[in-house]
């Protein structure tokens, strides 16, 4: 499943890190320059799918937010710490500024996480109760696939099996309403 994931996003991650950005500070934009050899551009990328699929980077995610969203944040920050720390006197930019700028999503993207926050609220009215807790400990309150089971009275591989057709039952209803691509 991971790697699958990886295929998804690392053509589009390589963009990101090889584009840089600029990031608002008090009185000016200090700008991030873009990683400019391939092999430095696939080791940040290694290393942001590393962050991400550790257990903190999974238990970071919210499972509702878009995933790319979320792993160009990571990039985005290891990025500034990494530029912080190779190209700039530390008394350049202030540590604590570079770590909280974060700007607002979009309206673009608002709308859309807030028609598919609905539409995952709609599918899951439609499944039986045990499969929308086990969903909710899963995913709204990220624990792991064994706690989540075990607050339900299940095995793991139980819960497994509930997340598997959720998630199944889930695409697949996103699809029928013009969400989530092809198989």
């Amino acid at each position: 499943m991971l790697d699958r994931v990886y295929q998804h996003y690392v053509r589009p991650l390589s963009h990101i890190l090889r584009q840089g950005f600029s990031v608002p500070m008090a009185d000016s934009l200090v700008h991030v320059p873009g990683l400019t050899e391939s092999d430095a551009i696939e080791a940040a990328c290694q290393e942001v799918f590393l962050r991400a699929f550790r257990p903190a980077g999974r238990l970071g995610y919210d499972g509702e937010r878009n995933y790319g969203n979320y792993l160009f944040r990571i990039a985005r920050n290891w990025r500034i710490d990494e530029y912080r720390r190779r190209e700039l006197p530390a008394s350049d930019v202030p540590v604590d500024e570079l770590s909280l700028v974060d700007p607002a999503p979009g309206a673009e993207t608002r709308l859309v996480d807030a028609e598919l926050s609905a539409l995952v609220g709609e599918y899951l009215s439609t499944v039986p109760e045990r499969e929308r807790s086990y969903f909710r400990h899963r995913f709204a309150e990220g624990l792991p696939q064994t706690d989540a089971s075990a607050r339900l009275g299940l095995t793991r591989i139980q819960g497994r099996r509930i997340e598997a057709r959720v998630k199944a039952g889930l695409l697949d209803f996103l699809r029928s309403r013009g969400h989530g691509g092809n198989r």
